[in-house]
C-alpha cells in the first residue's frame, strides 16, 4: 500500500508541474527562482527543466539552471544547461559562452573544449576584453604566442594595460605560461591535443627529441592544422637533418599552416643548410613579411645577404641587434619596474615601429608613477595614430623586408636540389682519456674568496666572477709556473693582509712552491682576470691584474722579483674581468687591452627582487656597460691610453672574455669579445702603426648565435675545430641558451655551427664559463674542456648551482661528442662553481693538462693520464723581429696524410692566461714532420725532417730548432 502511495505522489507532482508550465511559464520561473533563493536546488531544478523547452524563457531558464549547478558544484551538469543558450549576439549568449570556458578551464582541466567556447564567444564579441584575456591566457599556456598576438594587441587598443601582456608579447615563443599546470590538464584529458601540444614542447625543452617526434606526429596525424604542432615537428626534423622526412613534412603543410612565420623560417634554415641560399633567403623573406620581429629570420638573412654583397644586409643585421636590445630592456623594466630603462624601451619601440608596444610600456609606466611626463608625452604622441593601425606588432612601412630586392625564383618548398646532410657520428665511442686532480699532492693549497658575506643568501655583482689564472715562467727556468688572483672582503681595505694573490712556481719534480712574498708582489685588491707577457721583450714574464678598481702591471725584474708599476692602470671605477698582452700594430711592443664590464654607482651594492619581493641577484641588464680599455706600448717603458682614437668605444659593451687573434694572416691580429647579455664584439685591426680597429661583430657573424638572439656569454676557446686550416671560436654561455661554436668560413667570416656540431643539447642546461680547445688523447684533433657553475643558487627552482665540468671528444670533421667515461677521474664527477680554466703542460710530459678556479672549492690542477695517447710535437716560439711573444704566428705541420693548424693565440678566454706554446698531436704517426710557419712580422720558415716526440723551440729568423725536452 505504501508503494501504491508514492507513485501516486510522483506523478501527482508530474502533474503538478506540467499543469503549471501549460498554465502560465512565468509563474513557472518564478517558482524556480523562488526555490534557488531558498537553496532548494533540485525542486528549482525540476522547475528549470520546464522551461528548456519555452521559446520564450529557454534562456533565463538554461542560465538559472547553469547557476545551481555551480552552486552544486557540478560543472559538468552547468555547461549543459549553458548550452541551451544559442548563439544569437545576446548578452546571455556571451556569459554563457564565457562561463563553460572557464569552467572547462579551471575546473574541468580541458583545454580544447575551452578554447572552443572562447572561440565561439569571440566570434559573437570579437572585442569583448574579458573573452581576449581568456584567449591570451590559453594561448600562453599552450605556447601559441603567434596565434596570442592579435589578441593581446586588442587588449592595448582597449587601454587593457597588463606588464606581463607586454612581456610575452616580447618574449614570443622563448616564454611558457605556468607549464608546471599541464599535468593537471594531462590527468584529466590525456588526449587532449592542446594537451599533446604543450607535452611535446616540454619534451623538447628537456631534450627528449625522440619522445617529442614520435608524440607530435601522431598529434598532427589528427590535427593537420594546428599551425604550432607544425612549428614544433619542424624544428625536430631541421634539427636531425633527415632529407626524407623533411620533404615530407614541407609537402604536408596547408595554406593555412604556412601562414605561420616560423615554418618559413624553419625551411629557411633548411636550405641554409643544404647550400641553397637562394632559397634560404627567400624564405626567411617571407617569414619576415608575417613578423618582422622574427629576429632568426632577419638576422640569418643579413648574413645571407652579406654573402651575396647585397647592400641591404648591414640594415637587416643591424635591426636584428635591435631587436635583441628591446627584449633585454624588457627583461629589465618588467622584472624590476625600472621607469629609467621604461623610457630606453619605449624610445626604441617606436624606432623598430612596435608602436603598439611603446604605447603600452608608456601607460604602464604611469600606473607606477601617474605624473611620469615623458609617458604622458609619448601616449599624447602616438595614440592618435593608433586608430589606423592594423592589429601587427609592427607596422607595415617599418618592416625591413618590405622594399627589398631578393632573388627570383619560383617554388622554394619541395625542391629536389640535393644538398649536404647533417653529418651524424651515432657509433659507440670508447676513449682512454683521462685526468687526475693533483693540487693538493704538488704543493697547490689556494681557493678564491668571493666576498661573500655569509649566510646571506643575497648575492651582489661582483660575487659571480672569481678569480682569474695565469701561466707563466717568471724564473725563465722553462718550468711553467701559475699565477692566481684573489678577491677579498667588500668593500675592499687596502691594508688587509688575508687575502692577496699568489704566485706557485713549479720546481720540477711534480710540485709547486708558494714564492710570492719573495717576488715583490703583494696584490690585495679584489682581483679578477690575469694576463702574461713580455712587455720589454727582456725575455722575462710580466704579469698584468685585472682588478675592481685600478689595475696593477708587475714587471719581471729577471731576478725572480717583480716590480709595481703605475702604468695601464686604468681608473679606480673601472671593473675589470679578462685582459691580454700582445702587440696589436705590429711595432715589436706589446700592447695592454683591459675587457670592462658594468659601471654605476650602485653596481657594487644593489640586491635586485623577483615580482613575490624575495631578493636575487641582479642581471647584466640592469647596468650600463663599462667602456674597455686598450694601453699602447710606447716601447720606453711608457703606456697610453688610446680608448678614444682606437675606434674601440662601442656602447653597450659588458665584457667577460677575450681571445686576440691573427685570422687574416698580415701581422695585425683582432680582438673578439664575450659580452654578458648583448651583442659581442669583433675588433677588426685596421693593419696600420696607428692601432686602430673597426667593431664588425655583425658583419663578421660573431655578434649574435644562429637565432639572431644575444647570449650571456662568458669564456672563449680558440682553435681549428674542424680541421680546416682556419681558427674557430668556442664561447661558453648562460644556462638554457647552449654554448656556440663560431666556424671560420673565410677570413673574418664565421657562421654558427653549434647545431650541426653536435654541441647544443649537451650545453643547453649548464652555465659555462672558462673553457680551451686541447688534445686531450694527443690524435690530432681539437677536444673541448669545459667548467660550469651557476651564478646563484636557485636549486628551489630545479635549476642546478654546482655543475660538472664537460670533455667533448672530438670525433673528426668540427663534430663532438660529450665523454662520460667511467675512467675519466674524479674531477669531472664533482659538481663545482667552476670559473677560471688555463692550458698548461705543467710537468712537460709533452701532454696538455689545465688548471681550474672554482668559487665554492680549491683550486684544481689537471694531471693527464691518458693511456694509450697519439705522440706529439711541443713547439715554443720566440720572436726577434717580431714581439718576442710572437703572438699570432701560425704552425702548420705537414705530412703525407696529415695536415695540422695552429695559431699561438692571447687572451685566452675567461680571465686567464695559458701557456705559450703549441701541441701538435700526431697519433700514430711517428715519422719526421715539415713544419711551415709565419711569424707576425711577415716572415716565412719552412722546417723539414723535425722529429716528434718532443719539444723545440723555434727562433724568429734562426734555422735550426732547439731541442728543449725529448719525450719518453
Amino acid at each position: 500500500m505504501i508503494w501504491i502511495g508514492v507513485i501516486f505522489l510522483a506523478v501527482g507532482v508530474a502533474v503538478y508541474f506540467s499543469g503549471l508550465l501549460e498554465q502560465d511559464p512565468d509563474a513557472v520561473f518564478q517558482r524556480a527562482s523562488y526555490a534557488f533563493r531558498m537553496e532548494k536546488f533540485e525542486e528549482a531544478k525540476q522547475f528549470v527543466d520546464q522551461l528548456l523547452d519555452s521559446p520564450s524563457h529557454q534562456v533565463p531558464a538554461a542560465m538559472l539552471g547553469a547557476e545551481i549547478a555551480i552552486k552544486e558544484r557540478n560543472p559538468v551538469e552547468a555547461i549543459q544547461y549553458y548550452e541551451h543558450v544559442p548563439d544569437n549576439g545576446s548578452r546571455e549568449a556571451l556569459k554563457a559562452r564565457i562561463r563553460s570556458g572557464e569552467l572547462y578551464l579551471f575546473q574541468l582541466n580541458q583545454l580544447s573544449k575551452s578554447q572552443d567556447e572562447f572561440l565561439r564567444a569571440q566570434k559573437s564579441f570579437p572585442d569583448d576584453p574579458l573573452v581576449l584575456e581568456r584567449l591570451s591566457y590559453l594561448y600562453g599556456l599552450t605556447a601559441r604566442s603567434w596565434e596570442a598576438i592579435p589578441v593581446r594587441l586588442k587588449l592595448l587598443q582597449q587601454d587593457r594595460i597588463d606588464p606581463l601582456v607586454l612581456y610575452l608579447l616580447a618574449m614570443s615563443d622563448r616564454s611558457l605560461e605556468n607549464p608546471q599546470l599541464i599535468s593537471e590538464y594531462a590527468a584529466a584529458a590525456p588526449d587532449d591535443p592542446l594537451v599533446q601540444l604543450v607535452q611535446g614542447r616540454l619534451e623538447i625543452d628537456r631534450q627528449e627529441y625522440t619522445a617529442a617526434e614520435k608524440r607530435l606526429l601522431q598529434l598532427v596525424s589528427t590535427q593537420p592544422e594546428l599551425s604550432q604542432a607544425q612549428v614544433l615537428l619542424g624544428q625536430i626534423l631541421l634539427q636531425k637533418g633527415d632529407e626524407r622526412r623533411f620533404k615530407k613534412w614541407q609537402e604536408s603543410l596547408s595554406d593555412h599552416v604556412r601562414k605561420h612565420p616560423d615554418i618559413w623560417s624553419i625551411e629557411g634554415q633548411w636550405y641554409q643548410q643544404q647550400g641553397q641560399r637562394d632559397s634560404a633567403i627567400l624564405c626567411f623573406a617571407e617569414a619576415l613579411k608575417r613578423d618582422s620581429t622574427n629576429s632568426t629570420s632577419c638576422y640569418q638573412l643579413g648574413q645571407l645577404l652579406f654573402q651575396t654583397e647585397n647592400e641591404n644586409a648591414k640594415f637587416l643585421l643591424e635591426y636584428a641587434k635591435k631587436l635583441q636590445e628591446y627584449e633585454g630592456l624588457v627583461k629589465v623594466v618588467y622584472g624590476d619596474k625600472d621607469l629609467q630603462a621604461a623610457k630606453q624601451l619605449v624610445v626604441l619601440a617606436k624606432e623598430l615601429g612596435l608602436l603598439w608596444e611603446a604605447y603600452g610600456w608608456s601607460r604602464a609606466s604611469r600606473l607606477l608613477d601617474p605624473q611620469l611626463a615623458w609617458a604622458q608625452a609619448t601616449e599624447s604622441e602616438i595614440k592618435p595614430v593608433l586608430a589606423n593601425l592594423s592589429l601587427t606588432r609592427m607596422i607595415a612601412d617599418r618592416n625591413p623586408v618590405s622594399y627589398f630586392q631578393l632573388p627570383q625564383q619560383k617554388t622554394v618548398s619541395g625542391g629536389n636540389t640535393p644538398g649536404k646532410l647533417n653529418q651524424r657520428i651515432d657509433v659507440q665511442v670508447v676513449s682512454s682519456i683521462s685526468f687526475e686532480e693533483v693540487a693538493e699532492a704538488a704543493g697547490i693549497s689556494f681557493q678564491y674568496f668571493n666576498g661573500h658575506a655569509w649566510p646571506d643568501t643575497a648575492y651582489k655583482m661582483y660575487e659571480f666572477t672569481g678569480g682569474g689564472v695565469g701561466i707563466l715562467d717568471f724564473n725563465a727556468d722553462g718550468w711553467p709556473d701559475i699565477y692566481l688572483t684573489q678577491g677579498t672582503s667588500w668593500p675592499v681595505n687596502g691594508e688587509q693582509k688575508q687575502y692577496y694573490d699568489r704566485l706557485f712556481t713549479n720546481q720540477g719534480n711534480g710540485t709547486f712552491r708558494d714564492v710570492t712574498s719573495s717576488t715583490g708582489i703583494f696584490e690585495n685588491q679584489f682581483s679578477q682576470g690575469v694576463t702574461i707577457g713580455d712587455l720589454n721583450n727582456d725575455g722575462f714574464d710580466d704579469i698584468y691584474v685585472g682588478n675592481i678598481g685600478l689595475n696593477q702591471l708587475y714587471l719581471n725584474n729577471g731576478d725572480g722579483t717583480y716590480s709595481k708599476s703605475d702604468q695601464a692602470q686604468g681608473s679606480d671605477r673601472d671593473w675589470t674581468t679578462s685582459c691580454l698582452i700582445a702587440d696589436l700594430n705590429g711595432d715589436g711592443g706589446p700592447e695592454i687591452y683591459a675587457v670592462n664590464y658594468l659601471t654605476a654607482d650602485d653596481v657594487f651594492d644593489r640586491v635586485c627582487q623577483n615580482a613575490d619581493g624575495s631578493e636575487r641577484s641582479c642581471m647584466p641588464l640592469n647596468f650600463p656597460g663599462a667602456q674597455d680599455q686598450l694601453f699602447e706600448n710606447l716601447n720606453n717603458g711608457q703606456f697610453e691610453n688610446i680608448t678614444s682614437s682606437s675606434g674601440i668605444q662601442v656602447a653597450q659593451g659588458k665584457g667577460l672574455g677575450i681571445i686576440v687573434a691573427d685570422l687574416k694572416g698580415n701581422g695585425f691580429p683582432d680582438l673578439f669579445i664575450a659580452n654578458d647579455a648583448v651583442a659581442n664584439f669583433f675588433m677588426v685591426n685596421q693593419g696600420t702603426r696607428k692601432t686602430t680597429f673597426q667593431e664588425e661583430a655583425l658583419l663578421s657573424g660573431l655578434a649574435l648565435n644562429a637565432q639572431g638572439r644575444t647570449e650571456a656569454c662568458m669564456g672563449i676557446a680558440a682553435g681549428d675545430a674542424d680541421a680546416d686550416g682556419l681558427l674557430d671560436f668556442y664561447v661558453t654561455n648562460y644556462y638554457r641558451e647552449t654554448n656556440t661554436l663560431y666556424r671560420q668560413m673565410a677570413p673574418d667570416a664565421f657562421i654558427d655551427e653549434t647545431q650541426s656540431a653536435k654541441l647544443s643539447d649537451t650545453t643547453r642546461y649548464q652555465l659555462g664559463f672558462g673553457t680551451q680547445f686541447l688534445d686531450a688523447d694527443l690524435d690530432g684533433l681539437l677536444d673541448l674542456l669545459i667548467v660550469n657553475g651557476h651564478v646563484e643558487d636557485l636549486s628551489a627552482e630545479d635549476v642546478p648551482w654546482q655543475m660538472q665540468p664537460q670533455l667533448m671528444l672530438n670525433r673528426g670533421k668540427g663534430v663532438f661528442l660529450q665523454l662520460q667515461t667511467p675512467g675519466m677521474g674524479s674531477f669531472f664527477k664533482q659538481k663545482r662553481l667552476g670559473r677560471g680554466l688555463a692550458r698548461v703542460d705543467w710537468n712537460r710530459d709533452g701532454r696538455e693538462e689545465a688548471v681550474v678556479t672554482s668559487l665554492d672549492q680549491p683550486v684544481a690542477l689537471l694531471k693527464n693520464t691518458t693511456e694509450p695517447h697519439g705522440h706529439r710535437l711541443v713547439v715554443t716560439l720566440t720572436g726577434t723581429k717580431s714581439s718576442r711573444d710572437a703572438i699570432g704566428t701560425t704552425v702548420r705541420l705537414k705530412a703525407k696524410d696529415q695536415t695540422l693548424f695552429r695559431q699561438l693565440t692571447a687572451g685566452d678566454g675567461y680571465q686567464a692566461r695559458n701557456q705559450r706554446n703549441l701541441f701538435l698531436g700526431t697519433g700514430e704517426r711517428t715519422a719526421d714532420v715539415r713544419l711551415e710557419v709565419s711569424w707576425p712580422s711577415g716572415l716565412k720558415q719552412v722546417f723539414e725532417g723535425i722529429a716528434i716526440d718532443q719539444e723545440i723551440q723555434l727562433i724568429e729568423g734562426q734555422t735550426t730548432p732547439v731541442v728543449k725536452r725529448i719525450f719518453e
